[in-house]
């Protein structure tokens, strides 16, 4: 498996954890009937989904789709080393300033430059996004003629 596969992968792994952590402790103070506002229960989705999800799917997206050998012939068909490092940041970074960011603005404690935050967070993930996109879009296309015999 390549570095960045494995990377994304342990990633979501360790998201993986801390998402069943925090929901055992949001459950346990809800139990004990502790008011947790919304929005850590909006964030505890964010880490589950963005954070160990997308970063599973992404990381066995990279090692497991068709490799493209015509547009990336001296990299045996795989993508740009540096195109899902940009990605990995990108994706990560973005979260943990939303995780941050956000639940600290609806609860009041911070101002004026929070909105600019939360701005630049997601379009750091939208940018991973469109990154991993561009580099496995052309490795999911079918062949561009059918083999022969096939009608």
């Amino acid at each position: 498996m390549p570095y960045q596969s494995r990377l994304f992968v342990k990633t979501g792994v360790v998201y993986l954890v801390l998402t069943f952590a925090m929901g055992a402790v949001l459950l346990t103070l809800s139990s004990a009937g502790v008011h947790v506002p919304f929005i850590i229960e909006v964030e505890h989705g964010h880490l589950g989904f963005v954070g160990w999800l997308v970063n599973m799917v992404i990381g066995v997206a990279l090692w497991m789709f068709p490799l493209d050998r015509a547009r990336y012939a001296d990299m045996q068909g795989r993508y740009p080393a540096r195109a899902p490092l940009l990605c990995y940041y990108l994706l990560n970074v973005g979260l943990a300033v939303r995780v941050v960011v956000e639940p600290w603005q609806q609860l009041g404690q911070l101002k004026g430059p929070s909105v600019w935050l939360l701005g630049v967070a997601g379009l750091m993930q939208l940018g991973a996004i469109i990154i991993f996109v561009a580099v496995v879009w052309y490795r999911t296309r079918g062949p561009s003629r059918p083999a022969p015999g096939v009608h």
